[in-house]
């Protein structure tokens, strides 16, 4: 900054100012022969301020002249009559700009005036000729248009109903979907609860490795077979913020010939506290499946070979082990003094061999729960052998006249292409047995050549039905 007015009384503060870029000479690496400097700061400015200032070019600097000075001197000087000078002052350029004193070369676009604004143009110079100039052509008159013909009387048409104007647009709101459902329902009206998870379950912070996720989906393909398992929280439970009970686990043991896929499926009984009852359902599957890997060799060997008892068997034992996770004694206390039957809880098991000359699945467990064959279209019930819905309209049988389910389920099924067998926990067993409208959605969907995918397959199974809110856990197989 420049100092202006008159001089302010020296401080004894002031003193830094003038000393800031000075040095004793012989002191910086860089330039050992530098000498002292006594200049300031405003000093250098002033220096610097001077390579950018506007700079006068040499004809500003010359004389101004007249043009009767410029002119030829055709005679004696001393003939000459004195010359008359032109007392008219010249106009004044214009400052130029720190950017053309840096650049001189710049010169403005054809975009940008050459000349300011407000400023008058040059004079012209004397003794030049100027161009005609020529006359624009008139433009010629445009031909009046006919006047148009009277229309001929008729029937006057009706007035056109004004289009209706569009709905003003809302920026910035959100974008909405197609109106139609996410999650499809059948009857008359879907049900109470909402349709997709509302509410959290609480979580432990100390336990946080117990939380289950709302959905649990998984597939495979192997042995021209291909499997989809899903497990998905009850509509009732999202509304609470309960856990998902329901457990899933699907894992495969070995490889080849002796390789064997499993989809275990586990649930609590419905009276149980939900924080016991979902971790005692995973702990159930774990163990069941953990007992079938250790004994891989000699169940891949009797899938092979159908042995149906060697079969029924060894895994009656294996699934009441584990199924004594599943114990009532975290379930809430009923009204009734009566006891809780151990039926109420669910395991069942799916099992596979990765042999493609293997042409039996086994289908076992305990507890409700629900085996279905879906074959050309029909759907059998094949823990109970029988015809779920009749293609000929008849009703079902009510489940008063079912016989009651024996503590252990079993069933040898045999591979045979285009069936689908379904297995699944009371959650969607119930629908499908009670609501002939949810197994026909089911088997619509199914009848094309090829499985769904794992995100379709989740969407098919969640289909709705008023009266049905619990938890719902499948597995399903298709054969090519």
């Amino acid at each position: 900054m420049n100092e202006q007015g008159a001089p302010r009384p020296t401080r004894p503060d002031d003193a830094w100012w003038h000393t800031v870029y000075a040095g004793p000479a012989d002191t910086l690496p860089d330039t050992p022969d530098a000498t002292a400097d006594t200049t300031s700061v405003d000093d250098w400015f002033t220096t610097a301020a001077g390579l950018v200032a506007p700079q006068r070019s040499p004809v500003e600097d010359a004389p101004q002249r007249s043009p009767v000075e410029d002119a030829p001197q055709r005679g004696p000087v001393e003939d000459a009559p004195p010359p008359v000078r032109d007392e008219t002052p010249l106009p004044v350029p214009p400052p130029r700009s720190w950017a053309e004193a840096a650049w001189p070369e710049l010169r403005p676009t054809e975009d940008e005036p050459s000349d300011p604004v407000g400023q008058a143009p040059p004079p012209e110079p004397p003794n030049l000729v100027k161009a005609p100039v020529v006359a624009e052509p008139e433009p010629e008159p445009e031909p009046e248009p006919e006047p148009e013909a009277e229309p001929v009387a008729g029937p006057v048409p009706a007035p056109e109903p004004d289009a209706p104007a569009a709905p003003p647009s809302e920026r910035g709101a959100p974008w909405r979907g197609p109106d139609a459902p996410a999650v499809p329902h059948v009857g008359e009206r879907p049900p109470t609860y909402a349709a997709e998870p509302t509410a959290l379950p609480v979580s432990d912070p100390a336990a946080l490795a117990s939380v289950v996720p709302d959905t649990a989906i998984d597939g495979a393909q192997f042995a021209a077979t291909t499997l989809r398992a899903v497990s998905i929280r009850g509509d009732s439970a999202r509304y609470r913020g309960e856990p998902r009970r329901d457990a899933l686990l699907t894992v495969r043991f070995g490889d080849a010939e002796d390789g064997l896929v499993l989809a275990v499926l586990a649930g609590p009984a419905r009276r149980a506290d939900p924080e016991w009852g979902c971790a005692a359902a995973a702990d159930a599957a774990r163990q069941l499946a953990a007992a079938i890997g250790r004994s891989r060799a000699e169940l891949a060997a009797d899938l092979r070979a159908g042995a149906r008892d060697r079969l029924r068997y060894g895994l009656q034992r294996i699934a009441l082990q584990a199924a004594a996770r599943l114990r009532t004694e975290g379930a809430e206390p009923a009204p009734d003094p009566a006891p809780v039957p151990e039926e109420t809880a669910s395991l069942h098991c799916l099992l596979m061999s990765t042999d493609p000359a293997a042409t039996h699945r086994v289908a076992f467990g305990t507890g409700p729960g629900g085996l279905y064959l879906l074959r050309s279209g029909h759907w059998i019930d094949a823990y109970a052998a029988r015809l779920l819905h009749h293609p000929d309209g008849h009703p079902p049988l009510p489940p008063a006249a079912l016989p009651a389910p024996r503590p252990f389920r079993f069933r040898l099924v045999p591979a045979t292409s285009g069936d689908i067998l379904l297995l699944c926990t009371p959650g969607l067993a119930d629908p499908i047995a009670e609501e002939p409208a949810v197994a026909h959605f089911l088997s619509s969907h199914w009848a094309h050549p090829h499985p769904p995918g794992t995100v379709d397959f989740l969407r098919q199974i969640q289909v709705r039905a008023k009266g049905y809110a619990d938890d719902r856990t499948a597995a399903a197989v298709w054969t090519e």
